[in-house]
This record gives structure tokens, C-alpha cells and sequence, in this order.
């Protein structure tokens, strides 16, 4: 018992001296602050400060203080400087939402002129934010923007401060570029840039970012399974991060990839031995991402070393974590090691249980970011188109309904004095004349507002189908660097999905409609296109269009043109084993009583019994179904084939 109380009295004395000693720091820091008398010197001494602390914990009271100086100062330059330091704080804590939040209030108080780097270095923080919070389109966009600022600056007019800062910066772009091409296995190009990376760094002294290269460079020969080579990486990048004087989250990075590198190995003793000092900091700085991780490589340990009820337990706890901060990589990961573990104990149930939350994981990693990048376009457009229209309506009922009540009012005047001599009749008809007049310039700047509102419409349709392109263009690069025939196949279906969406936006580019669809010239050229990009055999499918003229909106015409897209697909892919001058599709489209009917069928092999309710074809032909309020069938066609019928019930015939 008296042990214990000995244990108890020496923590708790070796917390206060350490309580005692970072709040002594901070008060150092504070009176030194006071022997400078402009604002501008003291928050760039206390910049300097959390640049040296590197944003960690105890950087916090610095920052707020720098707030109090810039507020106090009403100065927009040192307020977004400090909430850029908010924003990085946050970021390095893994504290995403504030992180985001700061970066969108800094961006108004930066005046370019005197701050010509912080828009730069807030655009790469914002593609980082964008990175871990899983959305790479807006992570590469936010990092190109931001080597695009870098290079539009003059380097020799910084001072030195901002030289250095400079080459950081160089150095941070040129690793996320790295890891961009390393997370989509491009690894020759990914490889070029850490070697630069690394080069750079080592030439300016510059030891962290030459540790973090180098490390990041390991981690891509893990992926490789070049396992001797990828631990000597993580060696020499500890060795250059100590150097370099890395603080302590930087050097559990290293722990946990030495850890994971040993493991792979087979040496388990060295792999525990850093492992388990990964695991402690995480814990003890409440990093949940981090720690889901190294719990994980700890229980993938344990389950190399056959030690199953351990692996359990971490690996259990790992994906707690991860279902927390909704890390699909990580929830993925430790459901895959449940289920190896539960099998090992004998426990069946909840092996398969795993087994099945793994494999949905997996599938949401690979559809995730397609199906996020297409809806926030399409919410993004619809808000933008909804909201001009309704401006534009409301500027023409105020001018209609001051145009009403202007004549009602002369026209009340005119029939109380109609007696009134000829002078005064003249003199209200030539007033009448004259606000008639205004009425018509009024009348023409209400249309010119139109014709502008028309423009931007336009160019929002143009803006959308070049953003839909690059989609497309993004994941023909991604099909070009993948070897499996499967993977090959799906990519391009999606680029197909793409397709259809981007005739769309061009058609309503092209043409005077700007809300509305021709389903003949839609429909026409969406098969054309189809079988010009799908076609698996040397020998053409012949087929026919019927096809009713009729101009919908687009909110109707884009899941039709998806759903079209489907079915077509699935003729190609199945329908014949071999085709030949007989083989057939028909496409029809009429409006049939209250309901629009789109049949497609063929004269191939015929359908199989049961339908393979998984794929994502068939999901994604459901769940747009619902949205038209629509029923697709399947029957036998005659004498042969498959026809398939979509009924739809909900739609806007403009």
C-alpha cells in the first residue's frame, strides 16, 4: 500500500513541475513580448514562437494572444496572419472542421499586396484539410492553386524569413504531389518527386523536410513489398528528423512505420518495440486517426505472431476509432484483421460479420469519391440555377406590379377630372406619355438583366461540363495505369456515366434552351456515343432509334440518360456471344397516357434467370428509378432476347 502511495505522490509532483515549467515558458514568453511597441513586432515575435513549437498544445496561448493584438490593432493583415496560424493549429491537431473554418475567414482579410505568400500557404493547409477529410479533387485543386501563387511570386523581394518559408512551402507542394501519384500507384512518378523533394531539402539544411521525404519514400517500397529497402528509408528518415530537432508527433510517425516495417520482416521484437511508444503518444495526445492506425499495425503484430486474442482486442479498438472519425481505410483494415483473428478463435460468427463490413468498406473506398465529386456538382449547379431564376422573377413581378398600380392611379385621376378642360387633359396625357416612357427603359434594363443572367447560365452550363470533362479525363488516366481487365471495364463504365452527363450541360451550351432537353437529339447522340467508346467486337450491333420529340427538364433527363446508359451497356456486355449481321437493339421513347415509357430490347442469348441485385449497374438503375417515381421490368423478347421497360410516372415536360 505504501508503494502505491509513493507511485501516487512522485506523478503527481512530476506533473505539477511539468505544469509548472510550460507555464513558466509562457510567461517568459509574454514579458519578453512587452519590451516591443508596434503591434506588427509583436505578433511576427509570437509567429515566430509557434513556428519554433511547431503548432503543438502549447502553441494555443500564442496564437490567442496574437488575436488580442491584431483585434486591438483593427488591423485586417496581422488578423488574417493569426488566423492562419488558427488554421494550422487546427490542422496539425487533426481537428479538421476548425482547421476549415478558419482557412474560409482568412481568405477575405489577405491583401495580396503586402501579403503575397499567405494566400499561397493557406491554399496548400487548405489542400491538406481536404486530403485527410478524404476529398482529393479539392485537395490537388487547392495544391495546384497554391503552386500557381508560389510561382507568380518574386523571390528575391522577400526577406529572409519569408525566403525560408518559401522553400518550405516548395517542398510541402512537391510532397503532396508525391503522395497524390503514391496513393493512385503511380509510383515511378511519385518516386521522381521524393527523390527532388529530398535533394532540395538536403541541399538547403533543411533535415525535417528531408526526414519526411525520405520516409514518405519508404512507404511507397512498402506498398512495393521492397521491405529492406523501405525500413532503411524509415531509418535514415528518423535519423534526419532527430537532427533536425522534429518534435515528438513527428517522430512517432517514424516509430509507427519502423514498427510496420519490422513487422513485414518477421523481426516482431524490434516491430513491438516501437509500435507500442507509437501507440502511448497517440493515446496521450488524443490523435484518434493516428491511433486507430498504430492500434492496428500493434494487432496486425500480434496476429503474425499467432497471438489471435490480442489482435482481437487491438484490432477491435482500431476500428471503434475509426468508425468515430468515419475512416473508411482504417475500418476497412481492422474488419479485415477481426475476421483473420475471429477465424483463428474459432468464433465463425463474428469472423463473417467482419468479412462482410470489410468487403462493404472496401467497396465505399473505390466508389466514394466519384459519387461525393458528382454530387456536389449537380447541388452546386441546381442552387446557382434556382437562385438567378428566382431573382430574375422577382426584379419582373416588382416592375410589373409597379407598373399596375402607376396606370390604375392615372387612370383614377383621368376619370374623376374628365370634365376638366382640354388644357388639363393634354397636360395628364403628356405625363402619361412620360412615365410610359421610363416604364420602357425600365422594360428594356429588364431585359438586358435577362440576357446577362441568360450569359452567366450559360456559362455556368459550360463551366459544369468542362468540370464533368476533366472528371472523365481524370478517370481514363486512372484506367490507363491499371492492369486488371475488370477494373479496366468498370472505370470505363464510369466514364460512360460521365458522358452522359456532360452532353447535357453541352447541348444546353450550345443551344438558346437553357433549361430544358430534346430528347430525340439527347438520346441519338447518347447512343452514338455509347457504341463509338463500348463496343467489344470488330462486328458492329446494328439498331434503331424511335424516339418521341419532346423537351424535358433536367432534372428528368439526366437520371434517363444514366438509367439509358445502363441498359445499352448491359446489351453490349451480354446480350451476344457472338455477333454477327443479325444482331439487334431497339431503343423506343414515347409518352404513353400519363407516363413516359423507354424500352430497350434485342434479339441476343436472353436474360438470365436471377439478376445480379449487387452490381452497381443495377443499384445505381434503382436508386434513380426511385427518383423518377418509375418501374423497370424484364421480360423475354420474341422470338428472342431481353426487353427491358422503364415506366416513369414523375417528370417535367417543359
Amino acid at each position: 500500500m505504501k508503494t502505491y502511495f509513493y507511485l501516487f505522490l512522485i506523478f503527481f509532483c512530476y506533473k505539477n513541475v511539468a505544469q509548472n515549467q510550460n507555464e513558466q515558458a509562457i510567461d517568459s514568453v509574454f514579458i519578453t513580448l512587452e519590451t516591443f511597441e508596434s503591434p506588427d513586432e509583436k505578433v511576427n515575435f509570437l509567429s515566430t514562437q509557434v513556428s519554433i513549437l511547431r503548432y503543438s498544445p502549447q502553441t494555443f496561448p500564442y496564437i490567442r494572444k496574437s488575436e488580442e493584438i491584431a483585434l486591438d490593432a483593427a488591423s485586417n493583415k496581422l488578423l488574417a496572419n493569426t488566423y492562419y496560424y488558427y488554421a494550422n493549429y487546427y490542422y496539425y491537431n487533426s481537428k479538421l472542421d476548425s482547421s476549415f473554418i478558419y482557412i474560409e475567414k482568412t481568405k477575405p482579410l489577405i491583401e495580396d499586396k503586402e501579403q503575397p505568400l499567405l494566400r499561397a500557404f493557406l491554399a496548400s493547409t487548405e489542400g491538406g484539410v481536404y486530403k485527410l477529410k478524404g476529398n482529393m479533387p479539392k485537395s490537388i485543386a487547392a495544391t495546384l492553386e497554391s503552386k500557381a501563387l508560389l510561382d507568380k511570386a518574386n523571390v528575391t523581394e522577400l526577406n529572409t524569413m519569408d525566403q525560408q518559408r518559401y522553400k518550405r512551402m516548395i517542398l510541402s507542394i512537391t510532397n503532396s504531389l508525391a503522395n497524390y501519384y503514391n496513393e493512385n500507384e503511380n509510383y515511378d512518378k511519385a518516386l521522381s518527386y521524393y527523390n527532388e523533394g529530398y535533394q532540395l531539402a538536403i541541399k538547403d539544411s533543411l533535415f525535417i523536410p528531408a526526414g519526411v521525404f525520405i520516409g514518405n519514400k519508404g512507404d511507397l517500397l512498402l506498398k512495393k513489398e521492397q521491405y529492406p529497402e523501405a525500413l532503411n528509408a524509415f531509418i535514415k528518415g528518423k535519423e534526419l528528423k532527430i537532427k533536425g530537432n522534429a518534435p515528438p508527433r513527428m517522430l512517432s510517425v517514424s516509430d509507427l512505420n519502423l514498427g510496420t516495417a519490422y513487422t513485414y520482416l518477421n523481426d516482431y521484437e524490434q516491430a513491438q518495440k516501437y509500435l507500442d511508444p507509437a501507440v502511448s503518444f497517440y493515446e496521450k495526445t488524443n490523435n484518434v486517426a493516428r491511433l486507430s492506425e498504430a492500434i492496428y499495425r500493434r494487432g496486425k503484430l500480434h496476429l503474425e505472431k499467432k497471438e489471435f486474442q490480442k489482435a482481437a482486442k487491438d484490432c477491435e479498438i482500431s476500428k471503434t476509432l475509426a468508425e468515430k472519425e468515419q475512416i473508411i481505410e482504417y475500418i476497412s483494415n481492422a474488419c479485415d484483421c477481426l475476421h483473420t483473428a475471429f477465424s483463428a478463435l474459432g468464433n465463425n460468427e463474428l469472423a463473417l460479420l467482419n468479412y462482410k463490413e470489410h468487403i462493404a468498406a472496401r467497396d465505399k473506398i473505390f466508389n466514394k469519391k466519384n459519387v461525393k465529386k458528382q454530387t456536389e456538382l449537380e447541388l452546386t449547379y441546381e442552387f446557382n440555377k434556382t437562385q438567378e431564376l428566382k431573382d430574375a422573377e422577382l426584379k419582373v413581378l416588382k416592375l410589373e406590379s409597379e407598373k399596375a398600380y402607376k396606370e390604375k392611379q392615372l387612370y383614377l385621376v383621368i376619370g374623376i377630372i374628365g370634365a376638366i378642360s382640354t388644357i388639363l387633359i393634354g397636360f395628364f396625357l403628356y405625363k402619361n406619355k412620360r412615365k410610359n416612357k421610363l416604364l420602357a427603359k425600365q422594360k428594356i434594363l429588364l431585359e438586358a438583366t435577362v440576357d446577362e443572367k441568360n450569359a452567366l447560365l450559360k456559362e455556368t452550363h459550360h463551366r459544369v461540363k468542362n468540370s464533368f470533362q476533366i472528371v472523365s479525363s481524370l478517370l481514363y488516366l486512372q484506367s490507363e495505369n491499371i492492369q486488371d481487365k475488370e477494373a479496366q471495364l468498370a472505370i470505363k463504365e464510369a466514364q460512360n456515366r460521365v458522358r452522359s452527363m456532360v452532353l447535357i450541360h453541352q447541348k444546353l451550351y450550345n443551344k438558346d434552351q437553357l433549361v430544358g432537353i430534346n430528347t430525340k437529339e439527347y438520346i441519338e447522340d447518347l447512343t452514338q456515343d455509347i457504341f463509338e467508346s463500348h463496343q467489344f467486337t470488330k462486328l458492329p450491333i446494328n439498331y434503331s432509334l424511335e424516339v418521341a420529340p419532346m423537351i424535358l427538364d433536367i432534372e428528368t433527363i439526366t437520371p434517363i440518360g444514366l438509367i439509358l446508359n445502363e441498359l445499352i451497356t448491359n446489351v453490349l456486355k451480354h446480350a451476344f456471344d457472338d455477333v454477327d449481321i443479325q444482331s439487334k437493339m431497339n431503343i423506343i421513347f414515347e409518352e404513353q397516357g400519363e407516363n413516359l415509357v423507354l424500352k430497350v430490347s434485342d434479339n441476343g442469348k436472353g436474360m438470365c434467370e436471377t439478376i445480379k441485385e449487387s452490381s452497381f449497374g443495377i443499384k445505381l438503375i434503382k436508386a434513380l428509378s426511385k427518383k423518377l417515381k418509375a418501374t423497370l421490368t424484364y421480360s423475354k423478347a420474341e422470338p428472342q432476347g431481353t426487353s427491358a421497360i422503364l415506366e416513369i410516372s414523375r417528370f417535367q415536360v417543359l
